[in-house]
């Protein structure tokens, strides 16, 4: 195929566009948000870059008002959407190198958002310039929706369709989960609980970078840390002390999988409540480390999505008052308001309730899912893996007839929102090989 031979052939010019795509920290910034710029520079920065590449390589360019780059190439009533995001999740914990600085190594490329999300665009964004290259772009257009605001939410694409009135791709992918292809997705509801508790010695405890990943750092500020200090001593937990404040390190994962995470806001309930002899806190802990909720009487498993997941990802004590995050993610069974009303009861808190975003369950046998995993077929020969269901939430959720496709292909390590995060070259070169055929096969379906 001649888009193959093309990609294969421009596979170093991707990976030089790809480490400049990576090299902006495009993480939310409230301190430089304005009106054209709603996310902040960064992230700002980063919408610019894909619409001066697009531009670069003959697509109309629309910036959205600032809320996405909008890139369309082709012509034709029929249009082909690739959803995709530009934002990414702060870089916290230790990182080998400076996370905004990628660079390769053992065949891997290293940097926030190697692998959400930015690698698996730029491999469908050349998929897309193979296809033009080889003139199979006919009777259809590719259109490229690149948000702003994925990881809190994706209020770029709500603005995108709702307030600019965007039109619906006739058939659209996000490449932001995992091959072989995505029909369903959990329901995620954000919660966010509230207790009273006098918790002696402690001043102010502050963890956690977002709700939707796990807490892999807390502060906590003390009149006198020194008993703190000897139990993590003791107990060989990591942490470090400054002054009157111990830091209690952890492990961040994605908020999907949060039993892969080693999360610090637990290990600090757990801490305190054994040496301050608090129930309140130990009882939390004990709960909270069953990340299933299992433990507190809400846990739910189905054979078509899995299990119930509960990730803490924030974290805050003042005056006596503790409040704390967590990302719940659940099949296609569970009413979740009424496992917020268990999860209350069980722990004595009070939760505030955020923004649900229902499941998603997609025909297994549409024309969509068949096409995109004929293609994922012919380009691995991998006849061994089905169609999936995840417990992420991708933009999948935000779009018609559009589902997720990659680019985590099966039996690879899940690094999203973890320190360290990569993608290994020869995937983005493979993702952009089936993405390429996708893209043409979905082109010829009527």
């Amino acid at each position: 195929m001649k888009y193959r031979d093309f990609l294969i052939s421009e596979k170093e010019n991707m990976i030089e566009e790809l480490k400049k795509f990576l090299s902006i920290n495009s993480v939310y910034d409230e301190s430089t948000v304005s009106k054209e710029k709603p996310y902040g520079k960064g992230v700002d920065d980063a919408l610019e870059y894909v619409a001066k590449l697009g531009i670069q390589h003959g697509f109309s360019v629309d910036r959205c008002d600032g809320h996405a780059t909008e890139l369309t190439i082709g012509e034709g009533d029929k249009m082909i959407g690739i959803f995709a995001h530009a934002d990414v999740v702060p870089a916290t914990g230790v990182w080998s190198q400076p996370p905004f600085s990628p660079y390769v190594k053992d065949g891997k490329l290293y940097a926030r958002g190697s692998s959400d999300d930015k690698g698996p665009f730029m491999a469908a964004f050349y998929a897309a310039l193979a296809l033009k290259q080889a003139g199979l772009i006919k009777n259809y257009k590719i259109r490229f929706v690149v948000g702003g605001d994925e990881e809190r939410g994706s209020s770029c694409l709500d603005y995108y369709f709702k307030d600019l009135k965007k039109p619906s791709p006739t058939y659209g992918f996000t490449p932001d989960a995992d091959f072989p292809v995505i029909y369903g997705e959990k329901g995620i509801n954000d919660f966010f609980p509230e207790i009273d508790v006098e918790i002696p010695h402690v001043k102010k405890i502050v963890g956690g970078a977002a709700t939707n990943a796990v807490c892999d750092k807390v502060e906590i500020t003390f009149d006198d840390p020194s008993p703190v200090v000897e139990y993590c001593e003791k107990n060989i937990v990591e942490h470090k002390c400054e002054g009157k404040v111990v830091t209690i390190f952890g492990k961040s994962a994605h908020g999907s999988t949060p039993e892969k995470g080693v999360n610090a806001a637990i290990k600090a309930l757990q801490i305190l409540g054994e040496v301050y002899e608090v129930r309140t806190l130990l009882n939390l802990a004990e709960g909270l480390s069953d990340t299933s909720g299992a433990k507190f009487g809400c846990f739910c498993e189905t054979k078509l999505m899995g299990q119930t997941t509960y990730c803490v990802g924030l974290i805050s004590y003042e005056k006596g008052h503790l409040k704390f995050s967590v990302n719940f993610r659940y099949p296609e069974t569970v009413k979740p308001n009424e496992y917020i009303e268990k999860f209350d009861a069980y722990f004595g808190t009070k939760s505030k309730k955020g923004e649900e975003s229902k499941l998603l369950f997609f025909d297994p046998n549409s024309k969509l899912v068949k096409t995109l995993m004929k293609a994922y077929v012919k380009e691995t020969k991998d006849y061994f893996h089905g169609p999936i269901t995840i417990g992420g939430g991708t933009y999948a959720k935000h779009c018609e007839n559009t589902v997720a496709f990659g680019a985590l292909f099966p039996d690879r390590e899940y690094v999203m929102h973890q320190p360290d995060e990569y993608m290994i070259v020869d995937d983005i070169l493979e993702s952009a090989i089936i993405y390429a055929r996708a893209i043409k096969s979905l082109g010829k379906l009527k």
